[in-house]
């Protein structure tokens, strides 16, 4: 190598760097910026760039004395006592492989710091561990305090060190969204040159001028078309009020399919039925989903715990701003269409119009904002890295009414199509969606460097998200006509400014409550990621570990479909039968939940440990604390049904933030000391206060509430722990620490297991004869799904049937609440 000294270019001139050692990742980040030209000659070069076994040092040391920069990417082949000229003397390198997680060395300020969300990097394993060098520290581990990147000046170079291998080691963090930037930075600052901004820099993925100049164009496009198409349909509707008394489009099939059913019949076997249909495809569904998302989506289709994290945490975030502008439309719809059904159908469907056209043209103003913000000002903060998933995310609301049909069809109380559609957004949809858009869009990522695989396959994420959306929509829509009903209805605007205000007088208490949720969870992604080391990787985990607790999610839907059976009710009067409605929501919540934990508790930790590799060993620890918080959601979920049917949802709006601050002021005071598992502390405190709270409140101003401790509580806790120790020993012997047996225990866990964890529940006395009869009714509405329903029935029953504690524990209100709803059901009028 020439030893002639080179100063540092103009920064209008290309600056030549020449790479030495494999290409691979970092050829490819060196090829994007178009200051920077690669060249062959090192003499040649402003800056050297080492991916390979250093077997010259002191020529490098010259070299960089006499003026060059050297970014030196460490490699197995180094020795201390070879480098010693370019790390000083004394130096020792100890080759390491556990993970390691980054942060900023303390006490830096250096421009690299402000312009990379060091606390955003992906652990690295392959490394050496650098100790005693004379290496400035600019990034250190986080578990040890060694230098990962360092600086050194010597003589009139510079010298960038980084300690983790880059030949075919560590792939996440040279699939990080801010490695291209990185190497780019480091060359300009060894080349003496100032290096631009991230967000100015044209191999960062966020949207340069031309990307924004074409978004903005199809914003003004998608205003200018809302409003004209909401013009138009306004003045149709205006001019034909007729059209509000054809609710029903084909009458035989609404005589045949609803009419004359036990759907129109007033009573608790309508959620229930609905319920034992969704419970049922969920235990055929949620084997298949959990080994998606735990197995075939993070081993084989998307390998990448940070972009899996990334996009959590903007699902995440965003359900604030899609809670606050929703403006409780959908809960209103669902609520008042519910209690205007009894005496006045044409009021009732005008509620629906409301929501289709508030999302419609709210939806289009919710992407513009957002989209012009993620375009201007968020590629200029830390969250840099998040813009391109947060725009698609935005997507999501064009335009905004996918879930009208799912809500139409609660408002109406069918909650067997309704819960179909909910499995479908939940389980299916993705399934089908997710490994096509996600494998296209790591594939384009592959072609477009800028991104990546791993920042592709989260653009598909947020592809695949919406027509998720879209095909739930169709499937509603064709199960709404099945039904007989008049679809385009929803979609004309009949409403006037009496039924508006009522709506979004209602719906604003509801969103406040929702959106005090909302902001917790958005103040919760803030703090974490502020306090919590590693947080994309660790929220990776914990988005693997919760993937599990939406398990839980089962029993919210059936209290989400006892808010317009309550709404009936006690809206005319009928206190009793809204009294029944809580009552067996409690005992409904006490027994799914015990059968849940029981099966997660059993098998969860070894699922995610056999089944989804080292990078979510995590995971599996996380699961376990998880699912207790998640058993003791339902009282929960039953005081917010309860509130907003009442049309109190005032009550749930301050319940809901009362619970939001509590988590919140402790999360921020543990997590520093505790990291995750203050977190964790902090859910516990906060859920527990608020299901407390929430029961007395509605008892004194709702209407009184009854909670049936020995079936609701006491009997699912002791089926709970006995099915638990039953199937951790069962599996013990089947799971071998690897995926087919991690999939097979889980399978047993939840499919072939729950027949039994019925039969110990009716042994431990959580029947009587009267709600047994009702859940035999309600099986025979399970649809496709009454042969399991009928099993789950026949399971429990022949437990009750043999317990000496069968009947000792009645529900006593029951033949009252059966009386108000015949009664009910004679005041309905026909549509």
């Amino acid at each position: 190598m020439a030893c002639a000294t080179i100063p540092a270019q103009a920064a209008d001139s290309p600056l030549r760097v020449a790479l030495i050692g494999p290409a691979g990742s970092l050829e490819t980040a060196l090829r994007l910026p178009k200051e920077v030209q690669i060249v062959t000659d090192a003499d040649q070069a402003d800056v050297l760039v080492v991916n390979d076994t250093v077997n010259d040092p002191a020529s490098l040391a010259r070299l960089v004395s006499q003026g060059k920069g050297l970014v030196l990417v460490l490699a197995p082949g180094d020795g201390a006592d070879t480098l010693t000229p370019l790390l000083g003397a004394n130096t020792t390198l100890v080759q390491r492989e556990a993970p390691l997680s980054l942060i900023s060395a303390t006490g830096v300020e250096d421009p690299l710091m402000q312009q990379i969300l060091w606390t955003s990097a992906p652990q690295i394993r392959e490394r050496y561990q650098v100790i005693g060098s004379q290496l400035q520290p600019l990034v250190i581990g986080y578990e040890d305090g060694s230098v990962v990147l360092g600086q050194r000046k010597l003589g009139q170079g510079t010298i960038y060190v980084l300690a983790a291998f880059l030949n075919g080691q560590n792939p996440q963090i040279q699939q990080w969204a801010y490695f291209n930037y990185l190497i780019y930075h480091l060359v300009e600052r060894a080349g003496g040159r100032e290096p631009l901004s991230f967000d100015r820099f044209e191999g960062s993925p966020v949207p340069h001028n031309r990307e924004r100049a074409i978004l903005f164009a199809i914003l003004a496009g998608m205003w200018l078309a809302a409003g004209f198409v909401f013009l138009r349909v306004r003045r149709y509707s205006q001019a034909h009020p007729e059209q509000l008394n054809i609710l029903v489009a084909d009458r035989k099939e609404f005589e045949q399919r609803q009419a004359h059913t036990d759907w129109e019949e007033v009573g608790f076997h309508r959620p229930l039925g609905g319920f034992l249909l969704a419970m049922m495809l969920g235990l055929i569904f949620f084997i298949p989903l959990v080994v998606y998302q735990n197995l075939i989506l993070p081993v084989y289709i998307l390998p990448s715990a940070q972009a899996l994290g990334i996009w959590g945490r903007v699902v995440q975030f965003f359900n604030l701003l899609w809670l606050l502008f929703d403006m409780g439309t959908a809960a209103a719809f669902i609520k008042f269409y519910s209690q205007f059904r009894v005496n006045d159908p044409r009021q009732a469907i005008q509620y629906g119009q409301v929501y289709v056209w508030w999302q419609a043209l709210s939806g289009a103003f919710q992407v513009g904002l957002i989209t012009a913000i993620a375009g201007t000002l968020l590629p200029r903060t830390f969250f840099a890295i998040y813009t391109w998933s947060v725009i698609i995310h935005t997507m999501i609301q064009i335009p905004g009414f996918y879930q009208v049909m799912r809500n139409s069809l609660i408002a109406n109380q069918r909650f067997d199509y309704a819960q179909i559609l909910d499995i479908t957004l939940a389980v299916f949809a993705p399934i089908v969606t997710q490994p096509i858009l996600v494998t296209l869009m790591i594939a384009w990522g592959r072609a477009h460097p800028v991104f990546g695989p791993s920042m592709g396959g989260l653009l598909g994420l947020g592809m695949a998200a919406y027509a998720s959306e879209a095909l739930t929509f169709l499937i509603g829509l064709w199960l709404y006509r099945r039904l007989g009903y008049n679809a385009r209805l929803l979609f004309l605007a009949h409403f006037d400014w009496s039924v508006v205000k009522s709506a979004f007088r209602f719906g604003v208490f509801e969103m406040l409550g929702s959106v005090a949720w909302g902001v917790g969870q958005s103040v919760e992604i803030l703090i974490t990621q502020a306090r919590l080391v590693n947080y994309a990787e660790i929220w990776g985990n914990w988005v693997l570990a919760q993937n599990f607790i939406y398990a839980f999610m089962i029993t919210a839907t059936l209290f989400d479909d006892l808010m317009p059976s309550i709404s009936e009710a006690i809206s005319h009067g009928w206190k009793t039968l809204s009294q029944y409605y809580a009552a067996m929501a409690y005992k409904w919540g006490g027994f799914i939940s015990g059968f849940i934990c029981a099966v997660l508790l059993a098998v969860a930790d070894r699922f995610i440990i056999g089944a989804s590799g080292p990078e979510f060993t995590r995971a599996a620890l996380y699961a376990i604390p998880l699912t207790i918080w998640g058993a003791f959601q339902y009282p929960s979920w039953v005081g917010d049904n309860v509130q907003l049917a009442s049309n109190r949802p005032y009550l749930k709006a301050s319940l809901v933030a009362g619970e939001q601050t509590v988590r919140i002021l402790l999360a921020f005071f543990l997590i520093t000391r505790f990291q995750i598992y203050g977190l964790i502390a902090a859910y516990f405190i906060g859920l527990f206060t608020k299901d407390i709270a929430a029961y007395f409140i509605n008892h004194r101003i709702c209407f009184p509430q009854r909670f049936y401790f020995w079936q609701s509580l006491f009997a699912p806790l002791l089926a709970g722990a006995s099915h638990y120790l039953l199937l951790r020993w069962i599996t013990g012997f089947i799971w071998q620490h690897d995926q087919v047996t991690s999939v097979l225990i889980f399978f047993i866990g939840i499919l072939p297991s729950y027949p039994v964890y019925a039969f110990l529940y009716g042994l431990f006395g959580g029947w009587d004869n009267e709600t047994l009869d009702e859940l035999r009714r309600a099986a025979d509405l399970a649809s496709f799904m009454r042969p399991l329903a009928r099993l789950f029935w026949a399971s429990t029953n022949l437990g009750a049937r043999i317990s000496p504690l069968h009947g000792r524990f009645p529900i006593g209100i029951r033949q009252a609440a059966l009386a108000e709803a015949g009664a009910l059901t004679a005041e309905r009028v026909t549509i």
